[in-house]
């Protein structure tokens, strides 16, 4: 019963975002624009958000062996059937599938390979809140002194932007102090530990061991840079999929206005739907609608596409190489 009725509060909300979307639409005008889109344009939008796969699984090799990494190729598989699973699931399952594959075929702990995935997690969300607040700064004056999206900037974006740039500093706070103070930390999750069961307490250490250890990075300047390298690809791909998904459209709008979209949908993708459809799309349209003056069914049209451009290369290649394992979905608690 539990679960028939969160199924049926998902497709609840599915429905609603839905509906909100594409109210205000005329689907055979929407429709008419996605064929005219350009396939060049679409074809490389594909092909770099491949390209994000190999950045991540490169940050991801380094972080968890910056002087013996994991072999590329069970890094590469966890991190596509993660992300694959996240994209077709109403739940974000990639942070604990993608320790699980890697523990399954390699001799990394899962604990261990769960400590990492929140440093590629802090990573990303410095990424992006840099990229957001970078935007807000650069364009304040354009928005906010225009009459037509003052009132949205104002109660939407300087918010999010306060809450981005105090989010920052709290993070780069608490990662001083942990590298700094780690053994006054680590009694501290001790302290907390104890009210998990008993026969979970040392995955509950070696999980904040392993992302403890992933700060010496630091001390490796070498590997520090290939971090910080592939994290910066990982981004490129994540904001020019969108550049190139509007360009597709004949949509010329700057390039940091990906920032703020890819932002934006990030929140989007909360939404508890399976791969984010309709949170994702709405926030998209609002953002297009109300601070670029796109039309209602540009806008469809862009989130759509957008939301294709991201979702389907990882579907394809996660599922070609679940396939290819010889996996099912039955073999999924054991993978």
């Amino acid at each position: 019963m539990k679960r028939a009725l969160q199924a049926v509060g998902i497709v609840a909300v599915t429905v609603f975002f839905l509906w909100l979307f594409l109210k205000n639409a005329n689907l055979h005008d929407v429709g008419r624009i996605i064929r005219q889109a350009h396939p060049g344009w679409l074809a490389l939008a594909l092909v770099i958000n491949s390209g994000a796969l190999v950045f991540r699984t490169i940050r991801w090799r380094t972080i968890l062996g910056p002087e013996n990494p994991t072999p590329f190729y069970p890094a590469f598989f966890a991190n596509a059937v993660g992300y694959m699973l996240s994209t077709v699931l109403p739940i974000r399952a990639a942070d604990v599938a993608r320790p699980a594959l890697l523990s399954r075929r390699t001799e990394t702990r899962f604990s261990n390979a769960l400590g990492t995935v929140l440093t590629e997690r802090i990573l990303d969300l410095v990424s992006l809140l840099s990229l957001f607040t970078y935007f807000v700064l650069r364009r304040w004056r354009e928005f906010h002194e225009n009459p037509a999206t003052a009132k949205a900037w104002d109660y939407v974006v300087r918010p999010a932007a306060i809450a981005s740039a105090a989010t920052l500093a709290a993070l780069f706070l608490f990662m001083i102090g942990l590298y700094f103070r780690r053994a006054t930390v680590r009694r501290l999750h001790e302290w907390i530990g104890k009210i998990v069961p008993r026969r979970f307490r040392s995955a509950w250490m070696n999980f904040f061991d392993a992302f403890a250890q992933s700060l010496e990075l630091v001390e490796k300047p070498s590997a520090l840079i290939l971090v910080l390298l592939s994290t910066a690809g990982v981004w490129f791909c994540l904001t020019a999929q969108f550049t190139c998904t509007t360009f597709a459209l004949n949509m010329r709008l700057p390039f940091d206005a990906s920032f703020f979209v890819t932002a934006a949908t990030t929140l989007g993708l909360a939404v508890p739907t399976p791969g984010g459809i309709g949170g994702m799309h709405k926030v998209c349209q609002y953002v297009l609608t109300a601070f670029y003056a796109v039309s209602v069914d540009m806008s469809v049209a862009a989130a759509v596409l957008f939301h294709l451009v991201g979702s389907l290369p990882v579907v394809v290649i996660g599922v070609a190489l679940f396939i290819a394992e010889g996996l099912h979905w039955r073999d999924l608690p054991h993978a």
